[in-house]
């Protein structure tokens, strides 16, 4: 996994002795979230970029479309210019001023993931795609019972989104492959943290398999 060799053994252990881990399944009304996959976090020309960010949207477009095959619900989220500081609230961030952020695209889905008109887009502020945003309401509406979370970046929004579904006692699954981060500690960690105490952080056959075993 992601985090051996980063978290020590012996740390692992310590959580194996507390009951930690093990597996949370699926459910019968999966939805997918695609956090944040648009044009400023995957092109490499940007700042806010992971360098594996292009691949793993070449890896989340397969998952989309066996959900799409199966017309499961899917969801995106982007986030928009923000003309103050109280509206782009205190992010430990300057990347934003960038001039490269005054592109048009900056904040379009990448063409590869590209949304259809039936499948919605949130704009949001926060890291998780919960936050300020009627996702909670939607998944209610389709009674969906599982959330597949992928996106970038692990440790940040992809996190925050995990726990908040966990926290509306969603059942969560991350594949492996499906997710990205600029830095390869902060990403084995969070997705450390997301095994050990929210969901199943699993291969994306995984997620195939489970989707077709429900």
């Amino acid at each position: 996994m992601p985090w051996d060799g980063v978290i020590p053994e012996a740390e692992q252990a310590e959580y194996e002795r507390g009951g930690w881990g093990g597996t949370v399944g699926f459910g019968e009304r999966p939805a997918l979230l695609v956090v944040d996959m648009y044009t400023a976090f995957v092109d490499p020309a940007y700042p806010f970029a992971a360098k594996d960010a292009p691949e793993t949207a070449t890896r989340i477009a397969g998952l989309l479309a066996e959900f799409r095959r199966r017309e499961l619900p899917v969801f995106f989220s982007t986030a928009r210019r923000e003309p103050t500081p109280a509206s782009r609230g205190r992010w430990k961030v300057t990347g934003t001023a960038a001039p490269i952020m005054q592109n048009a695209d900056a904040y379009d889905i990448v063409p590869e993931l590209a949304p259809r008109d039936d499948e919605y887009v949130f704009v949001k502020t926060y890291p998780s795609m919960f936050a300020g945003t009627t996702l909670l309401s939607q998944l209610i509406y389709h009674r969906v019972d599982t959330v597949v979370v992928t996106g970038t970046v692990t440790s940040g929004c992809v996190r925050g989104t995990c726990l908040d579904a966990f926290s509306q006692n969603y059942i969560v699954n991350v594949p492996l492959e499906c997710v990205c981060d600029r830095g390869a500690v902060s990403h084995a960690v969070a997705l450390f943290e997301i095994q050990m105490k929210y969901g199943d952080v699993v291969p994306l056959q995984t997620v195939v398999e489970r989707l077709e075993g429900r």
